[in-house]
Parts: C-alpha cells; sequence; structure tokens
C-alpha cells in the first residue's frame, strides 16, 4: 500500500479474482489479465481472510489540508494594518499547528492539534466576530474527539473508533460551520 492505491513495480497488472491472506495478495496464475505491476486490478471478486487489516494512507491528503492551513495563518498573521496583539495571536496559531505535525509527537501533538482551531477561532472572535456559538461548538468537538482519539489510540480501547470517527465528522462539521461563518462575515464587510 503506497500512496493511498494498491501499487507494485513497472507497470501494472489485472486480476479475475483476488484474496488477502497473511498480509499478501494471494491469486490463481490463470486469473491474470496481463499487464505490468504498478497498479492492481481486481475486476471480479476479492475476499479478506484472516485478521490482518487492510488500510488506506490519506496521510498525503492531511498533509495538503496542513500545509493549507499554515498558509492561511500566515496570511492573517501578515495583514497590514492589524493590531501587533492579532499579529502575535495569529503567530501562535501557527507556531501551535507547526508544533502539531512537526515538533510534537504522539500524544503531545494531538493536543497542539486539537488547539489550533479554538485558538483561531477565539482570535477572531476577540476582533469582534459574530461567532461565539460557533467557537463553543469547535472547542466542546475538538475536546471530545481528542478525548475518544485518545482513549482509541493510546489506552487501547479499540471499542471506541466507530465513536472517535463520529467525533472527528461532527468535528469537521462544526469547523465548517465556523468557517462559512468567518466567510460570510468577511464579505459583508467589503
Amino acid at each position: 500500500m503506497e500512496g493511498g492505491s494498491f501499487s507494485a513495480m513497472n507497470g501494472g497488472t489485472a486480476f479475475n479474482s483476488a484474496s488477502w491472506a497473511g498480509g499478501k495478495f494471494v491469486f490463481s496464475p490463470e486469473s491474470i489479465q496481463g499487464g505490468t505491476a504498478n497498479k492492481i486490478t481486481v475486476d471480479g471478486k476479492f475476499v479478506k481472510e484472516g485478521g490482518e487489516k487492510i488500510v488506506m494512507d490519506f496521510s498525503g491528503l492531511e498533509m495538503i489540508v496542513f500545509c493549507l492551513t499554515g498558509i492561511a495563518v500566515l496570511f492573517l498573521a501578515a495583514q497590514k494594518g492589524a493590531p501587533a496583539r492579532e499579529k502575535r495571536n495569529y503567530t501562535g496559531v501557527f507556531v501551535v499547528l507547526m508544533l502539531s505535525k512537526l515538533g510534537a509527537s504522539g500524544w503531545a501533538g494531538d493536543i497542539c492539534s486539537a488547539l489550533v482551531w479554538p485558538a483561531l477561532l477565539a482570535t477572531e472572535y476577540e476582533r469582534g466576530k459574530p461567532i461565539q456559538r460557533q467557537l463553543q461548538l469547535v472547542s466542546a468537538a475538538e475536546v471530545l474527539r481528542l478525548v475518544f482519539w485518545m482513549l482509541t489510540k493510546y489506552a487501547g480501547m479499540s471499542g471506541l473508533a466507530f465513536w472517535t470517527n463520529i467525533m472527528f465528522v461532527l468535528l469537521t462539521c462544526a469547523r465548517g460551520w465556523a468557517g462559512l461563518t468567518l466567510y460570510k462575515t468577511q464579505e459583508e464587510t467589503l
């Protein structure tokens, strides 16, 4: 698994059927339809056997969002005519964002990550933006997601993985609502 897709080297190949067992693709030689091996396509039935997990790696997408957030916060920190306090706050948000991915690892990075959006929204709220409810919802959703995530990841409570994902969806919706509200208020002032 590499870059979010199954891959091998030098081309691609297709099979009529395949299964996943012992951490490997298993197929019969007569099911090979031809091709080369940089892309594996299963046109028919795919069966997973055993207790191994097949996961998709979305770390590339996460890094793109991380970079875009960092750039947006830097633009806010570089606004001409903004008070020095706001610039310091935005710079602080950027530093915490950088710590969440680059500086702190493990649970410390998770905590830094959970602080970014509430800190950003708190800075906007101090500027007089009408986002108190969005700030409260994002903060509560960050806390809930962080608690569920840490229990799932560090306390070994894998049964909470479903609820961790639900909390992440709630957090995404809360962030979206906050972002849309900020966009709308910015649009009204122009």
